[in-house]
């Protein structure tokens, strides 16, 4: 029999029961956090650039950490490889293979970018540790071969065209920029998109795996990947692309970066259909959206005091 307490949304044991969630004390512990990370990341050169990059990341993870199931090592390893594909691998390698950063580079950078975002994570868990028991989730109805399949292919297709127009489209803007660089081949641009939107999917996993409700987790990865992906690593400054070429870069991969953002989350996301096969079956609270489950959770509530 399910007891109320297991299901009611209002219950202590289905809500993160810490005082962070008050604005207030949401924004001086992501205050905090992004001055660990300044420092961190503006040790060889402090600017505003840098300061603003740290609070975008860190009000990202910050709001994924409050709006999660996890805590400690697990929410340190979701937040720490969600920073590191965001941060190096989605972005590295396309620095290297368009010559702007250089094949020596990479592995130092990939490192140092993986140390950062270890000790931010940390810092972020601890800050957000919970003061209770974090309430058990259904485990997800996994996908069919099918439709992993379809939407393998759909997001390729989507992000490769997106990449391809939004690219041809701002071009002209930084072609005296790659004009004295080697340009890589159509196969090779092609196949670093493949491997790019595998990345991202990786990345949206991370999130989707431990943000209970599907509307959280769309909201999080639609301005995530832009602001972690894009917009933070155009605010740093360096010596490798000028200012204006970074924002006319910034320009181009925002909007499609958030709508990739949406659509991972949509197509790899929690079903609705599952909502309530999975509740019945578990009588734990599923990962779908807040209306629906709070809905099937006082219905089965109310079934269970009757019994």
């Amino acid at each position: 029999m399910l007891s109320p307490n297991t299901l009611d949304p209002r219950s202590p044991l289905t809500h993160r029961e810490f005082p962070v969630t008050h604005p207030m004390n949401f924004a001086l512990r992501t205050l905090v956090a992004t001055v660990v990370l300044f420092f961190l990341e503006a040790a060889r050169h402090i600017s505003w650039g840098e300061a603003a990059s740290a609070l975008l990341v860190c009000t990202v993870l910050c709001w994924i950490a409050v709006r999660s199931r996890a805590a400690g090592a697990e929410l340190v390893a979701t937040l720490a490889g969600f920073y590191f594909l965001l941060i190096s691998v989605n972005t590295i390698p396309e620095g290297v293979l368009f010559d702007v950063i250089k094949v020596g580079q990479s592995p130092l950078m990939m490192v140092e970018q993986s140390g950062i975002g270890l000790a931010i994570a940390c810092v972020i868990a601890v800050l957000f540790r919970p003061a209770r028991e974090k309430p058990k989730v259904a485990p997800e109805a996994g996908l069919t071969i099918f439709g992993l399949l379809w939407r393998l292919v759909a997001a390729m297709v989507v992000f490769a065209v997106c990449y391809l127009v939004a690219g041809m489209l701002i071009f002209p803007l930084v072609k005296s920029y790659y004009a004295s660089r080697t340009m890589p081949g159509l196969g090779a641009i092609a196949a670093a998109q493949v491997l790019r939107v595998l990345v991202l999917i990786l990345a949206a996993w991370l999130v989707l795996r431990i943000v209970p409700k599907r509307r959280d987790a769309r909201m999080i990865l639609t301005v995530a990947f832009p602001v972690i992906g894009v917009l933070s690593l155009m605010l740093h400054p360096n010596e490798i692309m000028p200012p204006a070429v970074r924002w006319v870069h910034t320009m181009e991969m925002v909007p499609y970066y958030a709508l990739f953002g949406f659509l991972l989350s949509t197509w790899f996301g929690p079903r609705r259909a599952d909502c309530s096969a999975r509740i019945a079956e578990s009588g734990v609270l599923a990962p779908c959206d807040s209306d629906e489950s709070t809905s099937i959770a006082r219905n089965a509530s109310s079934s269970g005091t009757k019994r």
